[in-house]
C-alpha cells in the first residue's frame, strides 16, 4: 500500500529518559562528539547474537567485542569511554523496509484527522482547516477509514458543504483513494463522460455522474492540478520524518517511492552530512515518473556513504478494501462494501504479464532489486511469475527481489518463494483489529480474511521474511507495536478480539523480522542486524526487556538511544 503516489510534500515519542553517566561525562557527549573513538556500553541487557551478556565494545563504528565488562574493556584502551546502561536494554538497530518518510512528513502538516474519524470528526476538522485557509487555495490531508462512514457520506457533497470556496482532496488509510468535492473536480476537468485511465477508477453515480471517489491512478487526474510543494518543502518533511524513526529506533530504511522530487532531498541531506540512517532507494516504474529511465540510467552518481539507489518500486495491483482494487484470484465477495464501484469482479492487475516479465527480467541482468507492490494473491502471484522468467533468462545470481505487501498470498505461490529467491515483505501493520480490517473483511469475505497477512506461512516456507511500516499508511513508525501484534494479532495492549490469530509468530521471529532478516535483506556485510563482534554498532538501547514483560506492554517500550556506524543519532535525554 502506499500513500497518495506523487504527494511529497504536498500533504500532513518519545517518553524522555536519561542513562547513566560516569565522572559527570554525559553519554551523549561520550559518544556523538568522539563518534569515530572507543567506548564500551555496561550494566545493560544485551541480545547479542550468541545469547545475553551484559556489556559490549565499540571502536571506530564496529563492534569489537560482547561480553562482561571486565571482557569488553580488555577490548579497548584504558582511556576509553564508559557509559553504564544502568540496566537498560541493548538491541540491533530496526530496519524498516517499507517506509515513505517524506510523504509522512508532509501528512503532519497537512489537514488531519485521526483514522478512526467519523462523518462528524471530518466536518469538524476540515472546517477548520477551511477557516485558516484563503478562499480558492487548496485543502489537502487525511487519512479517512470508509468503515467508519456510510457509503452515501463519502461524496463530494460532503466536502462541498464544508469548503465550498476551496478544492479539497483528502487520501485514506490505504493511500490508494482520494476523496474529492467539486471544485477539485472542476479545475481537473474530470466530469461523467471522463473515461477510467488504465490502473484507476473514477467512481460515478446512477446518474453517471463522478461522486468525488477517485481510486489509485485517477487520482493523478487530480494531483496533476495541485500545485507542487517546493524542494525546501520536501527536504523539510523528509528531515522532520527522519528525525522521527531515528526517536523510534530506527536505523536502515527502503523508502518504497523515490521520484525526483524526494530524490534530490536525500541528496541534499547526505551532502550535508545530515542523512543519518542508512537509506535504500526505490525508484519507482511509471506513476507519474516521467524521470525514471534517466535516474536509473545514473543510479551509481546518487550512491552516498548512507544512500544507495539500487531498487525499483512497481505496483502490480491496489488494495482489498471496499474499492475493490487489488487483484484477486477469486472474486469480491458478493456482499462487500457497497462501494465497488467501476472495479472489476477480481480487482485490477495493473501491469500485464506481457510488460512486468520482460521489465524485471532486464532490471535483474542489470543487478536492481525489484520491490513489487502486491497486495492481493493474482498480484502476488503475477509477481512470482515475473521473478521466475528473469530466473529462467538470467540464472540464479539475480538480487533477491522482494514481494510486498502481501495481504493475500495463495499457498502454491508460498512454495515457489524459496526456490526463486524471493524475500517476502509483509506490510503495512495492519495485522490487528481496526477499522480499515473491517474494510477488507467486508471487500473479501469472513473466510478469506482469515490468512490476512500471513505471516507465520511466509516464515515456514523458508524464505527470508522481512517487515515494514508502510508509514504513513500507519499512524505510527513505531516497531514495538508491528512486534506486539505480530505475536499477538491483537491492538496493542491487548483485547479480546483477534484478526487471523492462525497467523501469529513468536517474539523472536517478530524482532529478527526487524534485525538480523532486515539487514540480509537490505544488503548489509554478514553479522549485520546481530550484535556480534564484528558487526556494524548499529544499536538502540530501550528502556525494557521484552523478553521479560508481558507481551501486551511491549508496544510502550521506549527507545532512549539510537547508534548508527556508532554514531548516536537520537539521545531521548538530550530531547527532554
Amino acid at each position: 500500500m502506499k500513500f497518495i503516489a506523487g504527494c511529497v510534500g504536498r500533504v500532513r515519542a518519545c517518553i524522555p529518559s536519561a542513562l547513566g553517566m560516569i565522572a559527570l561525562l554525559s553519554p551523549m557527549t561520550a559518544l556523538r562528539a568522539e563518534a569515530s573513538d572507543s567506548y564500551a556500553l555496561v550494566n545493560g541487557a544485551v541480545y547479542g547474537a550468541d545469547g545475553w551478556s551484559s556489556a559490549l565494545a565499540v571502536s571506530n563504528g564496529t563492534i569489537v567485542a560482547v561480553g562482561d565488562e571486565k571482557s569488553v574493556r580488555r577490548a579497548l584502551a584504558s582511556d576509553a569511554k564508559v557509559v553504564d546502561l544502568k540496566g537498560a536494554t541493548v538491541f540491533p538497530g530496526f530496519h524498516d523496509l517499507h517506509v515513505h518518510p517524506a510523504m509522512a512528513g508532509a501528512l503532519l502538516s497537512s489537514c488531519g484527522f485521526p483514522q478512526t474519524a467519523d462523518v462528524v470528526a471530518l466536518r469538524a476538522a476540515l472546517a477548520a482547516c477551511v477557516k485558516a485557509a484563503k478562499p480558492g487555495a487548496w485543502i489537502q490531508g487525511g487519512q479517512w477509514t470508509a468503515a467508519q462512514f456510510k457509503p452515501v457520506e463519502i461524496n463530494r457533497r460532503t466536502l462541498d458543504a464544508i469548503a465550498p470556496d476551496n478544492p479539497v482532496a483528502i487520501v485514506d488509510t490505504s493511500g490508494h483513494s482520494l476523496w474529492v468535492n467539486s471544485n477539485a473536480l472542476a479545475l481537473a476537468g474530470i466530469t461523467g463522460a471522463t473515461a477510467d485511465p488504465d490502473g484507476g477508477i473514477i467512481e460515478k453515480d446512477k446518474a453517471g455522474e463522478p461522486t468525488g471517489l477517485l481510486r489509485d491512478s485517477a487520482a493523478a487526474i487530480v494531483r496533476a492540478v495541485i500545485p507542487a510543494a517546493t524542494p525546501e518543502d520536501v527536504l523539510s518533511s523528509l528531515r522532520k520524518a527522519l528525525a522521527i524513526m531515528a526517536q523510534n529506533g530506527i536505523t536502515a530504511l527502503e523508502d518504497a517511492i523515490i521520484r525526483a522530487d524526494n530524490l534530490g532531498a536525500y541528496m541534499a541531506l547526505a551532502d550535508a552530512g545530515e542523512l543519518r540512517q542508512r537509506v535504500r532507494g526505490c525508484l519507482v516504474w511509471g506513476h507519474e515518473n516521467p524521470d525514471f529511465d534517466r535516474l536509473l540510467a545514473n543510479r551509481a552518481s546518487y550512491t552516498r556513504p548512507h544512500f544507495k539507489l539500487d531498487c525499483v518500486k512497481v505496483f502490480m495491483d491496489g488494495v482489498p478494501t471496499e474499492s475493490h482494487t487489488s487483484a484477486m484470484l477469486e472474486p469480491y465477495a458478493p456482499s462487500g462494501s457497497g462501494q465497488k464501484g467501476g472495479a472489476p469482479d477480481r480487482g485490477l492487475l495493473m501491469i500485464p504479464p506481457s510488460v512486468i516479465d520482460p521489465l524485471v527480467t532486464r532490471l535483474d541482468r542489470e543487478q536492481v532489486l525489484v520491490k513489487f507492490h502486491a497486495a492481493g494473491d493474482w498480484a502476488v502471484r503475477a509477481a512470482m511469475d515475473a521473478v521466475e522468467a528473469a530466473r529462467d533468462a538470467n540464472g540464479t545470481g539475480g538480487p533477491h527481489h522482494q514481494v510486498g505487501h502481501l495481504t493475500f498470498v495463495n499457498q502454491d505461490d508460498f512454495k515457489r518463494a524459496p526456490g526463486l529467491g524471493v524475500t517476502l515483505e509483509f506490510s503495512p501493520y495492519l495485522w490487528f483489529p481496526q477499522p480499515i480490517v473491517t474494510d477488507i473483511e467486508a471487500a473479501v469475505g469472513k473466510e478469506r480474511n482469515l490468512r490476512g497477512w500471513p505471516v507465520r506461512e511466509g516464515l515456514e516456507t523458508g524464505a527470508l521474511v522481512i517487515a515494514g511500516s508502510d508509514w504513513p499508511i500507519v499512524p505510527s513508525v513505531n516497531p514495538w507495536i508491528a512486534i506486539e501484534t505480530l505475536v499477538t494479532r491483537r491492538v496493542p495492549g491487548g483485547g479480546d478480539e483477534a484478526y487471523g490469530v492462525r497467523e501469529a509468530i513468536t517474539l523472536e521471529q517478530a524482532i529478527r523480522l526487524f534485525t538480523s532478516n532486515g539487514a540480509k535483506a537490505f544488503g548489509d556485510p554478514d553479522g549485520s542486524g546481530t550484535i556480534t563482534t564484528g558487526a556494524p554498532a548499529d544499536l538502540i538501547v530501550v528502556d525494557g526487556n521484552p523478553f521479560k514483560m508481558p507481551i501486551t506492554q511491549v508496544h510502550a517500550i521506549k527507545v532512549l538511544r539510537t547508534i548508527v556506524g556508532g554514531e548516536t543519532v537520537f539521545d531521548a535525554s538530550a530531547n527532554h
